[in-house]
C-alpha cells in the first residue's frame, strides 16, 4: 500500500507541475501581448495625425474643400445676422465705431477659416512635441518562472502530498488563464483608447472651417467655433494626458507588493495574490488611460 501511496502522490506531484506549467504559459503569453500592446500605444500616443498619410489625405482632400465653401457661405450669413441681432435701433447702435468692430470681426473670422489648416497642424504638432518628451517606461518584471518560488516551497515542504500539488496546480492553471486574459484584455483596450484617440482628432479636422465661420456672428454664433477649438484641443492634449497616466501609474504599481502579505506562503490564497499582483500593473494603467478623456474634458469645461 506505501508503495501505491507514493507512486499516486508522484503522479499527482507530476500533474500538479504540469497544471503550474499551463498556468505560466497563459501569463507569459499574455504579459507577451501586453509588451506589444504597449509599445504600439507608446508608438502612436507619440504620433502627428499628418503622418498617417492615408487618413489625413481623406479629411483634408475634398470633404475639407466642401468645408471651406460652406464656411465662406455661412460666414456671411452670421456676419448679417450678428449685425442686424445688434443694430435693431440703427440710430443708435449704427455707428462707425459698431461698423469698425463688425468689420475686423469678419476678417478675423475669414483668417481663421482660410489658415484653419495650419491652426490645425499648429495644435497637433505642439500636443506631439509636449508627449515627446514625457518618458513612458512599461518595462515590468519578468514573467518567466512566476510559480517557481511556489514550487520550491511546495517542495521543501515535508508536509504537501500529491493532493496539495493537485489543488495548487488547478489554482495556477485557473488563475494563470484568468491573469493572462486580463492582461491581454488591458493591452487591446491601452491600444483601442489610444487609436480612437487619434481617429476623433481626424474627424475634426473637416469639420473646423464651419466651426469657425460662427465667430463672424459674435456672442451666441461664436459658440460653435469655441466648442470645436476647446474639443479639438481637448483631443489633442489627450495623448499628454495618456502619456503621463501610463508613466505614473506603471510607475506607482509596477512593484506593487500590496497583495503579497496576510497570506499564508505555499497556500492557493498567497499563489493567487501572486498572480495579481503580476496584474495590477496592467490593470491600473488601462484604468488610468480610460479615464484620460474625461480628466481633460473636465480641465476645458466640457462635462
Amino acid at each position: 500500500m506505501g508503495l501505491i501511496s507514493g507512486a499516486i502522490d508522484a503522479a499527482l506531484e507530476s500533474i500538479g507541475k504540469s497544471l503550474l506549467d499551463v498556468g505560466e504559459w497563459f501569463l507569459e503569453t499574455g504579459y507577451t501581448l501586453w509588451k506589444n500592446a504597449g509599445k504600439l500605444t507608446l508608438d502612436y500616443v507619440k504620433i502627428s495625425p499628418m503622418s498617417q498619410s492615408g487618413a489625413w489625405g481623406v479629411v483634408t482632400g475634398s470633404v475639407y474643400q466642401m468645408s471651406l465653401a460652406i464656411a465662406a457661405s455661412l460666414a456671411v450669413l452670421f456676419f448679417v445676422m450678428g449685425w442686424l441681432r445688434e443694430s435693431i435701433d440703427i440710430r443708435n447702435n449704427f455707428t462707425l465705431e459698431n461698423m469698425f468692430r463688425f468689420f475686423v470681426r469678419y476678417a478675423i473670422t475669414a483668417s481663421l477659416i482660410v489658415n484653419s489648416l495650419s491652426l490645425v497642424t499648429g495644435i497637433c504638432e505642439c500636443a506631439t512635441a509636449v508627449t515627446s518628451q514625457i518618458s513612458v517606461n512599461m518595462e515590468s518584471k519578468d514573467v518567466e518562472n512566476v510559480f517557481e518560488t511556489v514550487r520550491d516551497q511546495l517542495e521543501d515542504d515535508d508536509d504537501a502530498d500529491g493532493g496539495t500539488w493537485i489543488g495548487m496546480g488547478l489554482a495556477g492553471m485557473l488563475g494563470g488563464f484568468f491573469g493572462g486574459a486580463v492582461i491581454m484584455v488591458c493591452g487591446v483596450s491601452l491600444v483601442l483608447s489610444v487609436l480612437s484617440r487619434l481617429f476623433r482628432l481626424l474627424l475634426c479636422v473637416p469639420f473646423a472651417p464651419a466651426a469657425f465661420a460662427g465667430f463672424a456672428g459674435g456672442h451666441e454664433f461664436a459658440q460653435t467655433g469655441i466648442a470645436w477649438l476647446r474639443t479639438f484641443i481637448g483631443y489633442a492634449l489627450e495623448a499628454v494626458v495618456i502619456a503621463l497616466a501610463i508613466s505614473i501609474s506603471y510607475g506607482m504599481f509596477k512593484d506593487a507588493n500590496m497583495f503579497s502579505a496576510g497570506a499564508k506562503s505555499g497556500s492557493i490564497v498567497s499563489l493567487l495574490l501572486l498572480i495579481c499582483g503580476y496584474c495590477m500593473p496592467m490593470v491600473t494603467a488601462c484604468a488610468c488611460v480610460k479615464g484620460a478623456e474625461m480628466t481633460v474634458r473636465r480641465c476645458l469645461g466640457l462635462g
